[in-house]
């Protein structure tokens, strides 16, 4: 997509880690930028690329993936609006280990590497931001391997909705979440089949802590009474809080019939 680049400096000076910068600074960067509307399936990148650009999440959602030789693969991370990706990989002269492909139509902003060294030797700023990120990324993997060595599967649904509600959980009885990824890629991520995602969903909705409506998810007082005192990470989100809502929809894109908690089909 070809932009214009004065539109380009406005749209990296709404980006956290460019916010602030000199205008001359962030005119510099959009040299080396460039602003991709990809639709649903595309490769960002794939493993054994070689590191160009750090991304930022406009709009849409991805999946980080790694694969085996055998055809296997495993969905290591869900890119929402407002995530960046692709920043450790620029400080190394090693490839890619993982891939990324779009789950919806995106658009995302991709900053040349070039543009991103020139703003670190200029603006101490950028490198101190981008130390942040990288923290922040490595904080969230210790994470997930915690959770996979130490939590049950239900445990980890609950989890991921208690990260994803945020700090939102608990001011209110109840609260409504939007789902907006396809069921098949959120299992993968929790590291279920769909059918055992369907069944702890099931199982919750029976507990009394969530209610299910299409794609609309309603967290309970219950539920959120048991997580009062938990932290909730600090991270973007694969899905949209808002107050109840009576339009229902598909949540899930997945071929074959199957049904979600509370009775509900997933279409």
């Amino acid at each position: 997509m070809h932009t214009h680049i004065d539109d380009l400096s406005l749209v990296l000076g709404e980006i956290a880690l460019f916010r602030g910068l000199p205008s001359s600074a962030v005119s510099d960067i959009a040299r080396s930028t460039q602003v991709l509307s990809l639709p649903k399936g595309s490769k960002v990148y794939s493993a054994g690329d070689r590191p160009r650009a750090l991304y930022q999440v406009m709009s849409g959602h991805l999946k980080v993936a790694v694969c085996s030789s055998e055809g296997g693969e495993k969905v290591i991370e869900i890119l929402s609006p407002r995530q960046i990706f692709g920043v450790a990989e620029l400080f190394g002269e090693a490839s890619y280990v993982s891939s990324v492909e779009t789950v919806s139509p995106v658009v995302v902003v991709a900053v040349g590497r070039d543009g991103i060294f020139r703003a670190m030797e200029h603006e101490p700023c950028v490198g101190r931001r981008m130390l942040a990120a990288v923290a922040e990324r490595q904080s969230s993997i210790e994470r997930d391997i915690a959770a996979d060595c130490f939590q049950s599967g239900s445990a980890k649904v609950v989890d991921y909705l208690r990260r994803l509600a945020g700090s939102v959980l608990g001011q209110s009885k109840s609260l409504t979440l939007e789902l907006e990824i396809p069921k098949h890629v959120l299992a993968a991520r929790l590291g279920f089949t769909p059918e055992t995602l369907s069944r702890i969903f099931r199982e919750l909705s029976d507990s009394g802590l969530i209610h299910v409506n299409g794609k609309q998810v309603t967290l309970t007082e219950k539920f959120a009474g048991q997580q009062t005192g938990k932290p909730a990470a600090e991270r973007p989100v694969s899905l949209a809080a808002r107050q109840p809502s009576r339009q229902g929809g598909a949540w899930f894109n997945r071929s074959g019939p199957g049904t979600l908690a509370g009775g509900h089909a997933w279409n």
